[in-house]
């Protein structure tokens, strides 16, 4: 069987050669494939903040891993925090490395972070600020790395944060917890070390990018857990792709639910299974991989569990946060012989480029994302479109298309239309039908062989399911009492 990697650089070398007789070139296998060797920048300062234990800031670094010879001048961002229950751990040691490097060699922009560790392991509330200071440290880096996206090529629209352990509760309590959802107990009890207020959580540290809350686009959660997980989900910046992967045998954090590492100094928390769930009861993106058997931060001690987060986590970002997702492609399915047609992409981002394949024609002409095309030869084809972002990111459609050798007379007599929507349809697709129609005339879907599939008694408004169709490429007649048909358009469930 093929490995991950051989199946996707087959796919783009038998893409490319689908592309080029039009003399286009949509590269498939940035974010996926290892293209880039790694340029390291080593402790680069990012705050000042005042630890756990201490009166006085001191300054915290990070690490950046560029991908060298890019020229791509705006990349996506991801950031990794390292575990070790705010006690121990640092920037530079496993996983941390590994995990940077694989980002930068696909293309990303990698970041490893130091944050503040210490709390009190006799006191819950010191525990609860110390996932606070990470919040704020986090938030410090990201405005760090955003007021100097430049400088290193990062596009701040797509941003990626993960974390392993203490990382991942610093990654969740960032991206879903509010201000006003932030415990009591940052703003300090009794005295000592933690009788102090630590401030909000977007004004420590540093004061770049204007002290605001840096918003991101995905998140990866290993091994994590939350406060609440009624904090998922209340406000409209959590919606947020998230991909979480836990161990069913984690003995230090609770894989459903608990205090970690079975201490009652610390607070109750909710792992990566509740967590799926509040995410299911969402429209948020999510995916859920439990690493059944497996114990807490297993990667150190087997790769596989490191190929595993890293395969699943490149894909599930590409699909959710880096790609742009065609919503609709508009054009003429039923084009003439020796026509010109023009279509156009319709995306949830802005298309850069297009790459088209087909065989009944030929490419014009591509303005960003538009591209004409002259019908040449008669008959059934699929319309292969592929379009592009500004990260280089790509989604893919296909369109069936007919190409008629003259427009037939029923289509000129034809004085009922139908409206279509949507078409393309996975699920449902609604036919709306205006003109003057007969009295008993029933709809009729065929298949490409002629064959009936679907029949329903005309009203002006009706719902098919692709259940009922299956999935293809399908015509829509009327037809009367007497059997006469009338074509009113095409209809494709994919």
């Amino acid at each position: 069987m093929l490995s991950k990697k051989m199946r996707n650089i087959l796919f783009g070398f038998i893409l490319l050669l689908s592309l080029q007789a039009t003399g286009q070139s949509c590269e498939d296998l940035r974010y996926i494939d290892p293209l880039f060797d790694v340029n390291t920048t080593f402790n680069i300062e990012y705050q000042e903040a005042r630890p756990y234990g201490s009166l006085f800031n001191q300054p915290y670094r990070l690490n950046i891993y560029e991908p060298e010879g890019d020229t791509l001048s705006h990349r996506p961002l991801m950031i990794f925090q390292f575990g070790g229950g705010y006690l121990v751990g640092d920037r530079v040691l496993p996983p941390a490395p590994a995990l940077c490097n694989y980002w930068a060699e696909r293309g990303y922009v990698a970041a490893s972070i130091d944050y503040r560790l210490g709390l009190s392991a006799v006191n819950q509330g010191s525990a609860e600020r110390a996932v606070y200071r990470g919040v704020q440290d986090l938030q410090a880096a990201l405005r760090f790395l955003c007021e100097f996206s430049e400088t290193y090529g990062i596009d701040t629209n797509n941003i990626i944060v993960s974390g392993n352990s203490a990382g991942a509760f610093t990654t969740l309590h960032s991206t879903f917890m509010e201000q006003i959802q932030a415990p009591s107990s940052y703003t300090g009890f009794g005295i000592g070390l933690d009788s102090y207020s630590l401030g909000g959580l977007y004004d420590s540290g540093n004061s770049y990018w204007g002290n605001r809350e840096v918003k991101v686009h995905g998140i990866i959660a290993n091994w994590g857990a939350i406060l609440d997980t009624s904090l998922i989900g209340d406000s409209p910046d959590d919606w947020v792709p998230s991909i979480l992967f836990h161990g069913s045998a984690d003995n230090a954090v609770p894989y459903v639910y608990g205090q970690p590492f079975s201490s009652p100094f610390f607070p109750d928390v909710y792992g990566s299974v509740p967590i799926n769930e509040r995410l299911d009861n969402t429209t948020i993106p999510n995916k859920f991989v439990p690493l059944i058997g497996a114990g807490h931060e297993p990667e150190l001690l087997n790769d596989a569990y490191l190929d595993t987060i890293l395969w699943e986590s490149q894909d599930f970002m590409y699909e959710y946060v880096l790609k742009p997702e065609i919503q609709s492609v508009s054009g003429n399915q039923n084009p003439t012989l020796n026509s010109t047609e023009l279509y156009t992409v319709t995306a949830n981002d802005p298309i850069i480029q297009l790459c088209t394949s087909l065989n009944n024609g030929t490419v014009i002409s591509t303005n960003l994302n538009q591209v004409e095309i002259e019908w040449t030869t008669p008959g059934y084809d699929t319309l292969q479109i592929i379009a592009g972002n500004h990260i280089l990111a790509y989604d893919t459609i296909f369109v069936p298309v007919q190409v008629a050798v003259s427009i037939g007379l029923e289509e000129v007599r034809n004085e009922v239309t139908a409206r279509i929507y949507p078409n393309p349809f996975t699920d449902n697709t609604t036919i709306q039908l205006n003109g003057e129609i007969e009295k008993g005339c029933v709809m009729i879907i065929s298949d490409v062989l002629g064959r009936v599939v679907y029949s329903k008694l005309v009203t002006t408004l009706i719902t098919v399911n692709s259940v009922k169709t299956g999935k293809g490429v399908f015509q829509v007649h009327l037809e009367d009492k007497t059997g006469n048909r009338r074509f009113i358009g095409k209809l494709i469930a994919q």
